[in-house]
Order: structure tokens, then C-alpha cells, then sequence
């Protein structure tokens, strides 16, 4: 638990025995009147006051396995998961996860444990990095100059520059 938390209910707890009211403790600490009520009430029953442990499905990785697939995550892919790929895909690493551990995954699990060890997502630029700008926009001037009808072209072929 931050330790920030349990600073803030043990004051809701001292302005309390000092006989201060709900609602005065809510103002003078910022907080809801119903975070107050909360942690006096909870106080007095069970003279605590930290969260109770919270129940949950475990985790399908060990923190070992979590941290090998953190190393490999953070390499290159090997060749039989991509070769020379710039990176991982989710799809590369549910494979990789269930060859070496033998659990399956979901795609959005596996998103979120790429974020969990800082992996960012890199999308495909819109127009190739080698492109000629200059070339790009006489091309356009002249094919608006020589075309009379409207002509249909995926937004992925058309660079926004």
C-alpha cells in the first residue's frame, strides 16, 4: 500500500478522536465525505487500516517466467518467430509463450504485459521513409490538371503531407 494512503487515514483518524465532524475532516483534508465515513467506520470495527488482501484469478506466468519472457521480449525476435523482424508482434509472442510455457494467451494480455515491461507500440508509416516530396506533389498537380472524372484511391496510398 502507498504509504501516501495510510498517511491520510491515520489523519482522518486523529481529526476524528479530536471530535472533529465528517464533514469538516472531508474539507480540511480534501478528501469525500464518504472516504471519511469509510475509514472511521472501518477503523472501529476492525482496528485497521489497510485493504484487506484482495482475491483475484493468479497469474498464469511465475514471476521467473515473467521476467526470462521480459529478456526475450526486449531482444530481437529469433527466426523461427520472425527472423529479422524490427520487433515483436503479438501474435509472434502468443506463439512464443505457448511453446516455451505452454499457456495460451490472449491477444490483448499479451498487449498489456508488452506495455507492463515498456514496450511501445510502432505502426507502419502511411508513405515509404525514401519517398520524394517534391516529385509527389508535380505528380498530383498535373494528374488534378489532366483528369476530368473522379477517380477512387485507398487512403493508404495518399500521404497526408
Amino acid at each position: 500500500m502507498k504509504k501516501e494512503k495510510l498517511i491520510l487515514r491515520q489523519n482522518i483518524i486523529k481529526l476524528h478522536k479530536k471530535e472533529k465532524k465528517q464533514t469538516e475532516i472531508s474539507y480540511l483534508l480534501d478528501v469525500p465525505q464518504t472516504t471519511v465515513s469509510y475509514w472511521i467506520r472501518n477503523f472501529k470495527k476492525e482496528r485497521r487500516l489497510t485493504d484487506k488482501p484482495r482475491s483475484g484469478r493468479p497469474a498464469q506466468l511465475t514471476k521467473k517466467q515473467k521476467n526470462k519472457l521480459k529478456h526475450v521480449l526486449l531482444d530481437f525476435p529469433p527466426s523461427r518467430f520472425g527472423g529479422e523482424s524490427f520487433g515483436w508482434t503479438t501474435k509472434m509472442a502468443m506463439r512464443y509463450i505457448k511453446d516455451n510455457f505452454g499457456i495460451k494467451y490472449g491477444m490483448r494480455q499479451i498487449q498489456k504485459l508488452f506495455h507492463k515491461f515498456g514496450l511501445s507500440l510502432i505502426t507502419p508509416r502511411i508513405k515509404h521513409r525514401k519517398s520524394n516530396y517534391a516529385a509527389r506533389t508535380v505528380f498530383r498537380m498535373d494528374f488534378k490538371k489532366n483528369s476530368k472524372t473522379n477517380i477512387w484511391i485507398a487512403p493508404s496510398l495518399i500521404s497526408t503531407r
